[in-house]
């Protein structure tokens, strides 16, 4: 049974943390809030808005992340590992209410029902660990935890994580409506292929509505291939995924987003970087953990998979290694060319979120130093078909360009949905360090890529504010690819709120706030789903 929050307290809270922030006027207060369980529900709650909500946005809004991260004397150790949260904006003629609800997920009813953090795939293992029932429960151990990504498909609001399986769940109730694992989907183009469950919580949306996305088959002894394959899921036939175009290489790569160029000629091309980021099966199977199971040799390079949707042979070019969480864009830049945009960086971002880091002011500040300037890094890649050869070019290389003290550090990407497989000239981003050497000093930022030399034109910040991930909802009929509205969530470290912020997409002003019933925190990515009948947008 969930214990409960209530708004005074965090209130109560807050006043302390004010306290303490005015006394020491320090960076970072109420930052490891983020990180602490929030176990409050709540259902349709009216906000009361300060400001002017757009009389044209009419909506969802969705955001998902971990919620909680102890059970039964039990914590887990990674933010990513916490158990599933859904949280809910519906914007209605100028007024706007709020839900958040735990995914009812096999995870999370088992856990509860067993008092403690059960048996499935986690980040890092949990304080005290888990029983080790043995390899052979990872077969019916219930990983189901998504909690990094929505997508609507047959009117359900599918949650996703980096797998193939999906929990959906009714979108006005949040209420659970069906699951899919991985395993069991059948395989229309290979019917007797297994569909391995790792994959991108990164899906494009087809033309047909289909659902767009990125597998890694992964073997579990030495020898023979492994395969990473661009497949799609029909509304039709949610249960069966047809691979359009694939690639077989010694060993399939962890790959958190990939990118789609829209062809000029009709063929879109997926653009795959391999990163050297390994799962090794027998161990995954052992212990039940990435750190376990991720492997990443010393002489491995990253590889750039350009991969015709039409099924023509992949371009394949081997670079120095590097890693990267997420694309930009991609589109064709020329007759034989492909383009495409991601935050390179050193070192995978996946231990920087280990709690202990995150918890930790001085860990946190010092992560990517420590790593060799391991900072997320805004990157364009441009291949040449014909020749196979690269050129790399650093986007921001001056902190001049992007006001920062530290590192033109960027992540959590946001363009129009006209331009997404599309040449285009700007994103929102998430940026960290800004204006300061303190990585939780977040703003949220305006790009302009088109100019003499890229840029950041806007931002939003407060200081000791925490803002989530920005949605982007255009203006309708807007032809200036900047007009709209950015929708996302922050957590106020000095007064302990969260809030709904709406700001312009231009500007990057605010335009409307509203103080939330209960706290939200860490979130991952979200979406806007328009009403039915108005102008549709797929981000």
């Amino acid at each position: 049974e969930y214990t409960r929050t209530t708004r005074g307290e965090q209130q109560n809270q807050g006043l302390a943390l004010v306290a303490v922030g005015a006394a020491l006027d320090r960076d970072d207060v109420g930052y490891e809030l983020m990180f602490e369980d929030v176990l409050e529900e709540v259902d349709n709650v009216p906000l009361e808005v300060k400001g002017t909500i757009p009389s044209w946005l009419r909506g969802t809004f969705y955001l998902t992340g971990p919620g909680r991260w102890s059970l039964g004397g039990m914590n887990m150790t990674h933010t990513f590992d916490g158990f599933s949260k859904i949280h809910k904006w519906q914007f209605r003629d100028g007024a706007v209410s709020f839900s958040s609800k735990f995914l009812p997920s096999g995870f999370l009813n088992n856990s509860l029902a067993k008092d403690e953090i059960v048996w499935g795939v986690l980040a890092q293992e949990t304080v005290p660990p888990r029983h080790n029932p043995g390899p052979a429960a990872m077969a019916t151990a219930p990983n189901d935890n998504q909690n990094v990504n929505v997508f609507m498909l047959n009117g359900s609001l599918q949650l996703l994580s980096d797998t193939t399986s999906f929990v959906a769940v009714e979108p006005s109730t949040l209420h659970f409506a069906s699951e899919m694992r991985g395993l069991y989907l059948k395989n229309e183009s290979n019917p007797f292929a297994d569909i391995c469950q790792s994959g991108s919580a990164h899906p494009f949306r087809g033309s047909d509505g289909s659902y767009v996305s990125l597998r890694e088959a992964n073997k579990l002894t030495s020898g023979g291939s492994e395969r990473m394959a661009v497949y799609k899921i029909h509304p039709d036939t949610v249960n069966t995924v047809q691979d359009i175009v694939h690639v077989d290489m010694p060993r399939a790569s962890y790959t958190h987003a990939f990118g789609l160029a829209h062809g000029t000629d009709g063929v879109d091309t997926a653009v795959v970087v391999a990163q050297p980021i390994y799962s090794n099966m027998l161990r995954m199977m052992a212990y039940a953990t990435m750190d376990k199971a991720f492997e990443t040799p010393e002489d491995a390079n990253t590889t750039v998979h350009i991969m015709p949707m039409d099924g023509s042979p992949p371009l394949s070019v081997d670079l120095p290694a590097f890693f990267f969480s997420h694309f930009i864009n991609s589109w064709h830049s020329g007759q034989s060319e492909v383009t495409f945009d991601l935050d390179k960086s050193k070192a995978t971002f996946f231990d920087r979120f280990s709690l202990d880091v995150q918890r930790n002011k001085t860990a946190r500040d010092n992560w990517p130093l420590a790593r060799g300037s391991a900072y997320s890094t805004p990157t364009r890649f441009t291949v040449d078909l014909a020749t196979g050869g690269v050129k790399e070019t650093t986007l921001f290389p001056k902190l001049s360009q992007c006001l920062s003290k530290t590192w033109c550090e960027m992540d959590l990407f946001r363009i129009h949905p006209a331009d997404v497989g599309k040449q285009y000239c700007g994103f929102w981003a998430w940026h960290d360090y800004w204006n300061s050497t303190s990585f939780g000093s977040w703003a949220v930022v305006r790009a302009e890529l088109c100019g003499e030399e890229p840029k950041i034109a806007a931002a939003w910040y407060e200081k000791n504010v925490y803002p989530s991930e920005v949605t982007f909802v255009p203006a309708p009929g807007a032809t200036d690819k900047t007009e709209g509205v950015l929708i996302f969530k922050v957590l106020e470290g000095e007064t302990g709120l969260s809030k709904l912020v709406l700001a312009d997409a231009k500007s990057m002003e605010t335009l409307a706030t509203a103080v939330l019933p209960i706290g939200v925190p860490f979130t991952v990515h979200g979406d806007f789903i328009a009403d039915a009948g108005d102008e549709p947008v797929v981000v």
